[in-house]
């Protein structure tokens, strides 16, 4: 062996390089672009992994949706029945300064309601009182009607619950206020501890 590099190759066979004799895609490598070469490498995925992640995707896409939307229908405020809409409607109505009215707390069945609320009255004091609804079929049997109400247990005039009970198609159809108070203790009642 001799110093020379060009001592040690015998002949053209030595210098060709292995991976360039063999064929790719029917051609050979020296014949193909490098663009061409390194985008054969790049897609290496069968067309079941691609139908794999599109999968995983959609499916992805689909509980992230879903997350969204029990969030939004999460933070709504609930809303009670039609009879609460009533019932307060019919507070509103009957209270000399409605908007300083705060609801404390609801209790109810299928045919009365209890409102418990606080309000400021003409003197500029605040006073917590309690109205009770009690629901009854109407004439027709179509609907329900108001058919006694009491404030702070004593009954509300009759004349006046039968011309409220005049004005509830009115009322339904522009859909009252249903939003229930906070979940919130009545403070008259004191919770004892064990």
């Amino acid at each position: 062996m001799s110093d020379k590099p060009e001592d040690d190759i015998k002949d053209d066979t030595d210098v060709i390089n292995v991976e360039d004799a063999l064929p790719v895609d029917g051609k050979y490598a020296g014949d193909i672009s490098i663009d061409e070469l390194l985008s054969e490498e790049a897609n290496t995925l069968t067309p079941e992994e691609k139908k794999k992640i599109k999968q995983v995707a959609y499916g992805t896409l689909g509980v992230i949706v879903m997350l969204i939307v029990l969030s939004i229908f999460s933070f709504q405020p609930k809303k009670g029945p039609m009879s609460y809409g009533i019932c307060s409607t019919f507070l509103e109505m009957n209270t000399p300064y409605p908007n300083t009215l705060q609801y404390t707390d609801l209790e109810g069945s299928r045919t009365a309601l209890r409102i418990y609320f606080t309000s400021i009255d003409p003197f500029g004091e605040r006073k917590e009182e309690m109205m009770e609804c009690t629901f009854g079929p109407d004439e027709a049997g179509t609907g329900m009607i108001l058919t006694q109400v009491s404030r702070n247990r004593r009954p509300v005039d009759a004349t006046i619950v039968e011309k409220f009970n005049q004005t509830l198609p009115i009322i339904m159809a522009s859909d009252p206020y249903l939003v229930m108070p906070p979940e919130w203790k009545n403070p008259l009642v004191q919770d004892r501890e064990p």
